[in-house]
């Protein structure tokens, strides 16, 4: 993992890591297999693998954890939600995945599982995010890191966390985590810079020492997009939208166009990294970085 998530100085060239997640089918997990080694092989300082709430994909999401550690250089860190789940339970989880040799996560309390809802009993007394991280604090305490860095980031939300009342308390709570042990923290998605830029201003006001890491994610259908507005809270972008409808809904291009301008902007206002989301692609993402001139030149 690079100085900049180490220390928070900035590194020489920007960094930049991935987000996977696991197959639904052996068909994909043939598709995923190729995206993942194209992924590790241009040296990200990690790539993260998502977990699925209250069970689901979750025997599916440590496989490919260990599949990045034993066949990629990649550092894996692996997602850990805690929706639906007890404390012990998470705990046993904690100790799977570092007895099989991984000791980076991404402490995240997660979503209701699908049917259920804020006010079922099941997702109201889940551990929160905070208390997650202090338990990874734990159990890192209790069985070292020997074969992995051992660091544990957590999500930040540039346009708010839907369950927060006010921007101050969120940042508040992003600070909170950080004093409970979180080195470094991955945005949610976001389609203006100064959203991400103000929110890291704010939070830096407010105590915030640790890198902020923006997530980006390249679409190429209209229905992609149609996501990425609902995951970032705003509505997408009206030329960007229409642009790829006209172009029959399927535009990777103008995707790839609309991360790297942005990418641009928010590497200009001081982003220490970028974090893409892969919809577990390879072609996109790369495409974003060679745009970018942040892939090492190929030997010849």
């Amino acid at each position: 993992m690079s100085d900049v998530l180490l220390t928070g100085s900035a590194p020489t060239r920007p960094r930049f890591s991935f987000e996977v997640f696991p197959a639904r089918s052996g068909a994909a997990a043939l598709a995923l297999g190729n995206a993942v080694q194209h992924l590790a092989a241009v040296g990200p300082d990690f790539i993260s693998v998502t977990y699925g709430a209250n069970g689901s994909n979750r025997d599916a999401s440590r496989d490919l954890v260990r599949y990045l550690r034993d066949h990629t250089n990649a550092l894996p860190l692996a997602h850990l939600t805690t929706v639906g789940e007890t404390r012990q339970a998470i705990l046993e989880t904690i100790h799977a995945i570092m007895d099989a040799g991984v000791h980076d996560f991404l402490a995240l309390r997660g979503d209701p599982p699908r049917g259920a809802s804020e006010d079922d009993p099941a997702v109201s007394g889940s551990l929160s995010s905070l208390e997650l991280v202090k338990l990874v604090a734990q159990a890192r305490a209790e069985r070292p890191a020997f074969t992995s860095v051992g660091r544990t980031s957590v999500a930040a939300y540039p346009n708010g966390h839907p369950l927060s009342r006010s921007r101050s308390e969120d940042i508040d709570w992003l600070v909170a985590k950080q004093e409970a042990g979180a080195q470094f923290a991955v945005s949610q998605l976001f389609f203006n810079a100064d959203e991400y830029l103000s929110y890291v201003s704010d939070a830096r006001d407010a105590g915030l020492t640790m890198p902020v890491l923006p997530g980006l994610m390249p679409v190429a259908t209209a229905a992609q997009l149609r996501k990425v507005a609902e995951l970032a809270g705003r509505p997408a972008p009206a030329e960007l939208m229409r642009e790829i409808e006209e172009a029959g809904g399927y535009a990777p291009e103008l995707g790839v166009e609309h991360s790297v301008a942005l990418a641009k902007e928010l590497l200009a206002g001081g982003a220490p990294s970028l974090h893409l989301y892969t919809f577990n692609r390879h072609e996109r993402v790369l495409a974003v970085l060679r745009e970018l001139e942040l892939l090492a030149p190929v030997a010849v």
